[in-house]
């Protein structure tokens, strides 16, 4: 088992993935919500893909799974077990859209401090159509890569050879309506770097965007670089277009110039055709928190935001014959009764479902600070409680991403990822027949 120092040990022990539904085994998942940062574990299956560091350390990534409202993981290791010493940290997700997800591996080296520059960059491309899932290192220049990445891929049926992979970084200049668009093209294997601006009415000193997350528009290359308190800007970025801003609506922008950081109380992703934003605060009054949807048409620059649903996390969103897992929930003292409830809970993190059923879901704890966690999956429609899933949260601190939506698991093969883990029978060979073990550590 791996001992490093450099590692949390809560990272040594993957969790289990429960109460996945029986119609679902088999099947690939549409999407899943899966943890930013790996654990170190020698895990493997039909999703395992291996590959080497710039350093020549080989490494094995591995993803586990399940449907929401559990929170599926990654497992990183490496063969040799003495190298894991030489990796700096767990490996987290930078990006992750279609079949790709972008891994930053941080390296140790004696005598240097750690900085961009000690990390390295990997393309994980999922299997299907036949071929075996792909970890590839990335030239990197030590550029700033974080919550500012988006990911350029349209998956080809026939060929996946033969459609680039574009990692998209974007930065702020000096001037705060210019910004630099760093590029990388897998065919070419190397990084490029432009300026965009935006137009005249936006050029002033007052403007702001910070960029904490990246959506994909559609089939174009058009990218929206998300500000979580502000706004989006587009832009397609490989014309080297001209930026375009989208603020987000008055009542949403006014509530974030006092709020919590926006990354644990505010989301957004593309559903089908629409753009969709939720929030999430506490009401200074009820003290509960209410929660608001808001979307508008991807396909338009000139649609107008719309307020979908607005709830409050109470009980009365229980319902004794559909709530599924609620039994999860901890006893809290309610009137010198111990009892579950919602109102007692600290909720963060909303995150929109990927399936256009208006389900949200967010992370609950007694207090902010608990090791203990659970995903409540929240019908906006139907103002229902769903499922109740439970999260290990005590590798979280601070306004940080836990998990990120991803459709990646729509690219695995029907056996890729599932519940369970793989003895270590040495590397498995695309289409080798393997036997689940009886249990999940």
């Amino acid at each position: 088992m791996a001992t490093s120092d450099n590692f949390n040990d809560d990272s040594l022990h993957p969790p289990a993935l429960d109460h996945q539904s029986p119609d679902e085994a088999g099947c690939p998942l549409s999407w899943a919500m899966l943890d930013a940062r790996a654990y170190i574990a020698d895990r493997r299956n039909t999703t395992t893909a291996y590959g080497r560091t710039s350093t020549g350390v080989e490494i094995q990534v591995t993803f586990c799974t399940a449907s929401p409202p559990v929170v599926s993981y990654f497992c990183v290791w490496c063969p040799e077990e003495p190298d894991l010493a030489k990796l700096y940290a767990e490996p987290r997700i930078i990006a992750a859209e279609a079949d790709i997800v972008v891994l930053g591996v941080g390296l140790c080296f004696p005598n240097r401090s750690y900085g961009p520059q000690n990390q390295d960059i990997f393309v994980y491309q999922a299997g299907g159509w036949a071929k075996a899932p792909s970890l590839h290192l990335v030239r990197y220049p030590g550029i700033h890569l974080y919550f500012n990445v988006g990911i350029l891929h349209h998956p080809n049926h026939n060929n996946q050879n033969e459609d680039p992979v574009y990692i998209v970084g974007f930065d702020p200049s000096e001037r705060p309506w210019e910004f630099t668009v760093n590029l990388y093209n897998s065919k070419a294997e190397s990084w490029s770097s432009f300026m965009v601006s935006l137009g005249r009415q936006h050029q002033h000193s007052q403007f702001r965007h910070s960029a904490s997350k990246v959506i994909m528009m559609g089939e174009d290359d058009l990218m929206g670089f998300v500000d979580l308190r502000r706004g989006i800007l587009f832009c397609d970025v490989l014309a080297c277009t001209r930026l375009y801003y989208i603020p987000f609506p008055k009542p949403l922008k006014l509530k974030q110039q006092q709020g919590p950081d926006p990354i644990v109380s505010r989301n957004i992703a593309v559903v089908q055709d629409d753009i969709k934003v939720v929030d999430c605060s506490r009401c200074s009054i009820s003290g509960l928190w209410k929660v608001s949807v808001w979307s508008r048409k991807a396909a338009s620059l000139e649609e107008h935001w719309n307020m979908d649903h607005t709830l409050e996390i109470c009980d009365n969103l229980v319902d004794s014959t559909t709530t599924l897992h609620f039994e999860l929930l901890p006893m809290l003292d309610v009137d010198g009764i111990p009892r579950r409830t919602l109102e007692g809970l600290h909720i963060s993190y909303p995150t929109l479902s990927l399936d256009n059923d208006d389900i949200v879901y967010f992370m609950a704890k007694v207090e902010p600070w608990d090791k203990d966690a659970w995903v409540l999956a929240v019908d906006m429609g139907t103002k229902k409680l769903k499922d109740v899933g439970v999260f290990r949260a005590e590798r979280c601190s601070g306004a940080t991403i836990s998990y990120i939506h991803s459709r990646i698991t729509k690219y695995f093969s029907s056996s890729s990822g599932m519940k369970g883990d793989l003895k270590r029978l040495g590397p498995l060979l695309p289409g080798s027949p393997c036997k689940k073990h009886s249990g999940v550590v």
